[in-house]
C-alpha cells in the first residue's frame, strides 16, 4: 500500500487542530460573578439583611446543592428571542461555592439529555446509555446502557431499565453498581404504563408500583409481583377530543419511560401502607396484598370501563375509595371511567357500597372528609355524601362566570391575617366549614349546606411553607414573611416559594440567581 506522506501531514496537522478545538471548547470559559445583595429588611429595627448572589450567564433551569462539598451544579437553560419558548440546549456548570471557581462545564441537549444526582453520584444520561461523571473533573467514569434514575446510597446500586436501541419500554430492569457501572442483576419489570410511586418498606426492600405492585431486594433483585392494569392502550382518538385541562398538581408518574400518546396510564390509586399490608386500586379491583409476601389477602374486582384515577383512605375499619372519573394521557388528564365513593371492610374486603356518580365528563378534583361526610369537588359543583350510606346528602352549582373553576380543598398551610394582625390557619378559623380555592384565585368559605359564607382574596392569603427550630417563613408573592416563635413578625424577605433550607442557611433561584442567606442574621436580631 502507498502511503502519501505530504496528505498524511496534512490529515494530522488537520486533526491537531480540530482537538485544540475542540480541548478549548471545554475549557472553563463560563464566569459566575458573586455579590452581596441586600435580601430583606427587619420588621423591628428597619435594618437590611444581606446575602450573597451568584450571578449565571444563563437562565437557571435545574439547581443541585451539596453542602458537604459545597459544590453548585446548575443546569443552564436561556430562552428564545421572543422570550416564550425555552433553548433546546445548555450547559452544565459545576462550581464551588467555598472557593467561588468554576470546576467544569459541559453541554447538555434537553431533549434527549438529563442530569440526576443522588448524594456524590452524578449520573449523566443521553438517549440509551448512562454515563457517571467524577464531580469534581466532569470526566466520564463509566457508561452503561441503561437509564439510572433511581439509586440506593446506603448499597450505592442505581436502578434503571436497559434500553435496547430505540426501544425504550423494554422490561428488563437493573441493578447497576454505581463503583463501576457493571450490572448486579436483572428482572422483568413491567413498565409499559409507566410508574405510578416507589418507596421503600426497608432499608433493603424496594416496592415499585408500576403496572402492579413489585418487591425487590436493591442487592439481588429478587422479589414478589402483583400484577394488574393500571392503563389502556391503543385507546381511540375519540375520546382524547374529550380532554379536559386538569391543573392537579398530581403525582403522575416519573414519565422517564416514554408510553406514545396513545396510551392512557395512571388508572390506579395512591396505596396505603401499614405494618403488615399494602392496600391499592386498579384498572381491574381493589386489592389488600400481604408485604412480606405479595400474597393476595383479599381483592374486590371492578366491572369493565368503570375504574380511573382514584384515591384510598382507610376511617376506622373501612377503606373508603373515590373513583375520580378521569386519568392521564401524557401530561393531559380526560374523562375515563366512572366517577364513584364506596366502602369497604379493611379486613374482609366486603363492600359496604357503591354509589355510581351519575355526573357526565366532569371529574372529581378533590375531597374532604368532615364530621363523617365526604364533600367533593368538581369544576363548577360540591356535593356531600354520607360515609355511612353513601348517599349524596345534598349538591349545589357555583357558576363559573362568578367564582371561577373550583379547583381543590384548602390546606391548613394556607393562612391569614385576623383583626389583631396576627397570621392564622384559614382551615382552623373555622373547623365546621370547608375551604376551596378557585381559578380566579379565591378562596371560598363554605359551610355545611354548601352556602358561601366568606371569600378570600389571593392577596390577603400568606402560605406556610417553611420553618427551622426558630422561624417560620410564610410566602407572598416573591417575599416572605419570618415569624419567630412567639408569633412575632420579625423580617421581610425577598425570595420565592422556590427557596429551601439546609442547616442555617436559606437558599432560592431567581431566573440566573443563586442566592444564600445566612438565618443566623434574623435569629440574632430579635
Amino acid at each position: 500500500m502507498i502511503i502519501n506522506l505530504e496528505k498524511m501531514k496534512k490529515i494530522v496537522l488537520g486533526l491537531s487542530f480540530l482537538v485544540t478545538l475542540i480541548s478549548f471548547s471545554q475549557k472553563n470559559q463560563i464566569q459566575v460573578l458573586s455579590n452581596p445583595v441586600t435580601i430583606g429588611k427587619s420588621l423591628i429595627d428597619s435594618s437590611t439583611y444581606k446575602g450573597i448572589e451568584y450571578v449565571f450567564p444563563e437562565e437557571i433551569y435545574k439547581i443541585f446543592l451539596d453542602t458537604t462539598t459545597g459544590f453548585l451544579t446548575a443546569q443552564l437553560r436561556g430562552v428564545s428571542k421572543n422570550g416564550k419558548w425555552l433553548n433546546s440546549t445548555g450547559q452544565i456548570v459545576q462550581y464551588d461555592i467555598n472557593n467561588q471557581k468554576v470546576l467544569w462545564t459541559k453541554k447538555i441537549a434537553y431533549q434527549t439529555s438529563n442530569l440526576k444526582l443522588f448524594s456524590k453520584t452524578m449520573i449523566f444520561t443521553v438517549s440509551n446509555k448512562s454515563y457517571c461523571l467524577d464531580i469534581n473533573t466532569g470526566n466520564e467514569l463509566w457508561e452503561v446502557k441503561n437509564n439510572i434514575y433511581l439509586v440506593s446510597p446506603i448499597d450505592n446500586i442505581g436502578f434503571g431499565y436497559n434500553l435496547k436501541g430505540l426501544k425504550v419500554n423494554s422490561n428488563e430492569f437493573e441493578g447497576i453498581d454505581l463503583n463501576n457501572g457493571q450490572v448486579l442483576w436483572k428482572r422483568e419489570l413491567n413498565g409499559e404504563y409507566g410508574w405510578n410511586d416507589v418507596f421503600y418498606t426497608n432499608d433493603s426492600t424496594l416496592v415499585v408500583a408500576a403496572a402492579g405492585l413489585h418487591s425487590l431486594d436493591t442487592k439481588t433483585g429478587k422479589g414478589w409481583d402483583y400484577n394488574t392494569i393500571t392503563g389502556k392502550k391503543d385507546y381511540t382518538e375519540t375520546v382524547v377530543k374529550n380532554v379536559v385541562g386538569v391543573g392537579l398538581g398530581l403525582l403522575t408518574g416519573t414519565g422517564f419511560i416514554s408510553s406514545g400518546n396513545n396510551l392512557v396510564r395512571d388508572v390506579v390509586s395512591n396505596k396505603i401502607v401499614d405494618s403488615s399490608n399494602i392496600y391499592m386500586a386498579s384498572k381491574e379491583q381493589l386489592v389488600k396484598i400481604d408485604k412480606l409476601t405479595g400474597a393476595t389477602i383479599w381483592k374486590f374486582p371492578f366491572s369493565k370501563d368503570l375504574a380511573s384515577k382514584s384515591s384510598i383512605f382507610i376511617n376506622d375499619s373501612q377503606i373508603f375509595m373515590i373513583n375520580k372519573g378521569m386519568a392521564f394521557m401524557g401530561n393531559k388528564a380526560l374523562n375515563f371511567g366512572k366517577p364513584f365513593f364506596a366502602a369497604f371492610d379493611k379486613q374482609t374486603g366486603e363492600n359496604k357500597f357503591l354509589t355510581i356518580i351519575n355526573i357526565e365528563d366532569n371529574p372529581i378534583l378533590s375531597y374532604k372528609v368532615l364530621n363523617g361526610e365526604v364533600f367533593l369537588v368538581y369544576k363548577n359543583r360540591i356535593e356531600k355524601y354520607s360515609m355511612v350510606t353513601g348517599e349524596l346528602i345534598t349538591g349545589k352549582e357555583f357558576p363559573e362566570e362568578l367564582y371561577g373553576e373550583l379547583k381543590h380543598f384548602i390546606g391548613n398551610q394556607v393562612f391569614i391575617k385576623n383583626e389583631n394582625g396576627d397570621l392564622v390557619s384559614l382551615p382552623q378559623t373555622d373547623t365546621s366549614k370547608i375551604y376551596v380555592f378557585t381559578s380566579q384565585n379565591k378562596s371560598l368559605t363554605i359551610d355545611s349546606e354548601l352556602n358561601i359564607s366568606k371569600t378570600t382574596e389571593y392577596d390577603d392569603v400568606n402560605i406556610y411553607y417553611l420553618k427551622t427550630k426558630d422561624l417560620k417563613f410564610f410566602a407572598k408573592d416573591n417575599k416572605a414573611l419570618v415569624i419567630n416563635n412567639d408569633g412575632q413578625q420579625i423580617a421581610e424577605i425577598e425570595v420565592t416559594l422556590n427557596a429551601f433550607i439546609i442547616g442555617d442557611t436559606l437558599y432560592d433561584t431567581k431566573d440566573n440567581r443563586f442566592i444564600a442567606v445566612n438565618l443566623m442574621d434574623l435569629v440574632t436580631n430579635q
